[in-house]
């Protein structure tokens, strides 16, 4: 028996709505039909409800959105170390709309797709310099000199320029390392 198309929650987020066509999932997604709360129970969180302290922290100095890194957000716990500690992040692109994070220990990219996932991390012991290059808008993080010919091992897009700017900033008070030259 088949079930008939419509949206229904989505089995990887139940957060959104996903359109079955009455034989598959679709990539349409949306959100369910919000539910009037009452004044004194409304949250600004734009995430959900339970999101650590240091997550919400760097989510509430964002400036330029987080387009399409909503579920990288929520899931972005799950990725952590034990201890390690989020100190600031941003909408960034790689194989997909994602996060890019920088914690007091590395710095990391999650996207989670229907088919795909991405998870690409440095830690401050690895990283020798941090660029973000103005005209491309790619933040890279390289684990040799950065030369020419030298391939970073996080390549990541990110549209925000303050945004960027607010991770190098947070890269070099995590790093602590003097060999780390961050551009």
């Amino acid at each position: 028996m088949t079930r008939p198309a419509a949206w229904l929650r989505d089995p990887m987020d139940d957060a959104l709505l996903r359109y079955w066509d009455g034989g598959r999932w679709t990539f349409h997604t949306r959100y369910p039909p919000a539910q009037p709360q009452p004044q004194a129970e409304r949250t600004p969180d734009p995430v959900g409800p339970g999101l650590r302290k240091d997550i919400a922290d760097a989510l509430a100095r964002v400036h330029g959105g987080l387009l399409g890194a909503r579920k990288e957000i929520s899931l972005l716990v799950d990725y952590l170390e034990p201890e390690e500690r989020v100190l600031a992040l941003t909408a960034g692109f790689g194989e997909g709309h994602g996060v890019l994070a920088c914690t007091d220990r590395r710095l990391l990219f999650l996207f989670v797709g229907l088919v795909r996932r991405q998870f690409l991390h440095v830690g401050w012991n690895e990283a020798k310099a941090v660029v973000y290059n103005q005209a491309t808008r790619m933040f890279a993080v390289y684990t040799t000199r950065p030369t020419k010919r030298a391939v970073p091992a996080l390549l990541v897009r990110v549209h925000s320029l303050t945004d960027a700017e607010t991770v190098v900033q947070a890269a070099q008070s995590a790093s602590s390392a003097p060999r780390l030259d961050v551009v």
